[in-house]
């Protein structure tokens, strides 16, 4: 039995390993989805369409960014969960926008 015993040990170590290697301890997969966001929002041209809610996005993209360097993740992870959700509503402000202006412009006969 004792023969088995640093196997055992091995194979606990390993399977611990294993798990620790599967959490993500920073916050980069948020932050890369409200940059993303944030880019898609600008095809939209939401910084002009959606002013406040495009610059609200940035803000709090810019906190979690900060947040990451000081090394306080959690906060970090909603911050950007954050902007990726504010980001997502002036794209589609942005894109509601621009529809009416495009309806406007076609009524007028371009």
């Amino acid at each position: 039995m004792l023969r088995k015993l640093p196997f055992v040990l091995v194979l606990i170590l390993f399977a611990s390993s294993l798990i620790l290697a599967g959490c993500d301890t920073s916050a980069e997969r948020e932050l890369n989805r409200a940059e993303k966001a944030l880019d898609a929002a600008l095809d939209y041209n939401a910084d002009a369409y959606a002013t406040d809610d495009y610059n609200a996005a940035e803000a709090l993209m810019n906190e979690a960014a900060e947040l990451s360097k000081d090394n306080r993740i959690q906060e970090a992870r909603q911050a950007a969960i954050k902007a990726k959700l504010k980001a997502e509503d002036a794209m589609r402000k942005a894109k509601e926008r621009h529809k009416i202006l495009e309806d406007e412009m076609d009524q007028l006969g371009r």
